[in-house]
Parts: C-alpha cells; structure tokens; sequence
C-alpha cells in the first residue's frame, strides 16, 4: 500500500507522533483541541454539534524501536479520514461523535493499568458528558490487514469476574458489539468474530466506567487460528521492528472506511438510543 506524504511523516522512525498528527488534521481542515492527563497528550476532533454519546478511539503512540505501522498507525489514519469524510456532513444529517487519538496506551507501569493514559481521559469524558448523559467508545487497534472484523469480549469477561457483569459498563459494552455487529451487516461485510483481544484503550477505559468495545482485523486464515485458541502470527511482529509499512493493505483500508461510515450511520437509528 502507498501512503501520502503526511502519513509517511506520521510512521516515521523517531518522529514526532503529535506534531505530525496535528499536521494530518490541520491538512483536512478539522478542528482538535489537546486534552492533558499527566504526561499523556490526547488529540480530540469533534464531528457535529449536539452533545456526543460516543468516541470513536485509536491510540497514536508506539513502542520503541517499533515503526509501529499496524500498531496503531493505520488506525489512526483512518480515523483521520473518517473525520475528514464527516466533518461536512450537515448538522442535521448525521450523529456527533468524537474522533480521539489517544497517548500511553503503549506505556502503563506493569502490573497497574490505572496507569494507561486512556484510564485518565475516560474520567474526563464522562465529566464532560454531564449527569444526563452517557459515554461509551469504540476503540481501533490493529486495523490496517485482513479481511475479518474482530470484536474483543475482554471487558465483559474483566467485568464479570468482578461481580458486575450487569453494571452499566458491561451492559453498555454489549450495545457496543451489537453496535458493531448492524455496521457490519449494513456495510455487507461477514460476521464479526467475537473473542477475547489482547488489550487496548478498553483496558483504561472500562477501568475508568466507560463502556469499551475494541475492534481489530485479521486475515481470514489468521482469525480461523484464533478461533481454534491459537495466536495468529500477525501479532508476533507487533512491538517488533517487523511492523513495518509494507504489512498495511489497501484492501483493509477500504474495509475500515465502509465499517466505520457504517457505524455513523447506525448512530443516528433508534437502536443507537441506548448508548447515550
């Protein structure tokens, strides 16, 4: 797959991810504010003008000595082309969301994930959504290869084994995959694999009371694997300098566009009315 030069610039080894995100941003003319939590620095886009019920999530940073490219790179690029595509949607047309580009999810202190940048800015978002309201966010990690839609059941496992599997994260998590799962249908692609991912943002998220659904890709003959409870191998180059650019695929781009346009549209049904 060929990237555009401000993408090459974003994946570059030892470049400045924020600085060139913000470049992809301001590039496509979309707003973003920078939201502080500690150390980390979240980059937020908003799309429309009523209050959100729903951030769409990809994490901006990477391992060390790791390009880095389907872990998180490519969703990352998506999600900046999903704001693009939405951004001159009239106010009326379509839902709000955020589009948010979050920072240390690749950098929690072992063995406390209250430490991962997401746990933070969860508690911001719900300060932000107000009493009357509700947040939940769907995160994209791994996005950028493969033909099948995967949907992690982490959080709800997370949840039950702390007796609160009938919480409102956990019962906002299964909007969120039932969610997904009319995207998927509307979008014409197979059906969702739900299984336990490895974890993302939904870690901190869920940790931080927000409804958490993440979703990742794979090559069919990969997510058979994965069915039958064997790592796919794909994952074995991730935090690895084998996560380079050549692994990203046009054909999962396209993908990722017509689920994510997909889930706008679902946002705006009435089946949506349970996740605000």
């Amino acid at each position: 797959m060929r990237f555009a030069d401000d993408a090459k610039r974003f994946m570059k080894p030892g470049g400045d991810r924020l600085v060139a995100l913000a470049g992809l941003l301001a590039a496509r003319g979309l707003r973003y504010s920078i939201v502080k939590t500690g150390e980390a620095r979240h980059v937020i886009v908003r799309i429309g003008k009523a209050k959100p019920g729903l951030a769409i999530v990809a994490h901006y940073d990477r391992i060390a000595g790791s390009p880095g490219t389907l872990d998180n790179s490519c969703a990352c690029l998506q999600l900046v082309e999903l704001a693009a595509r939405h951004q001159t949607v009239p106010v009326r047309a379509g839902p709000s969301f955020l589009v948010a580009f979050t920072d240390a999810e690749e950098a929690p202190v072992p063995g406390e994930p209250f430490t991962q940048g997401s746990y933070a800015l969860a508690k911001k978002l719900k300060a932000s959504a107000g009493t009357q309201a509700a947040m939940a966010a769907i995160v994209l990690d791994v996005t950028g290869r493969g033909g099948r839609l995967l949907l992690s059941t982490a959080p709800a496992e997370l949840l039950a084994r702390r007796g609160l599997s009938q919480s409102p994260e956990a019962l906002g998590h299964r909007s969120l995959v039932e969610l997904a799962k009319r995207a998927a249908v509307r979008a014409g692609l197979s059906e969702p694999l739900e299984t336990s991912l490895p974890w993302s943002d939904d870690l901190g998220l869920t940790l931080g009371g927000l409804p958490a659904l993440t979703v990742s890709l794979l090559p069919e003959s990969e997510a058979a694997l994965l069915a039958e409870g064997k790592r796919p191998p794909l994952w074995g180059l991730l935090h690895t300098a084998a996560d380079s650019p050549e692994l990203a695929q046009k054909a999962a781009f396209t993908l990722m566009s017509i689920f994510l346009d997909s889930l706008v549209l679902e946002l705006a049904g009435p089946a949506a009315v349970s996740l605000y």
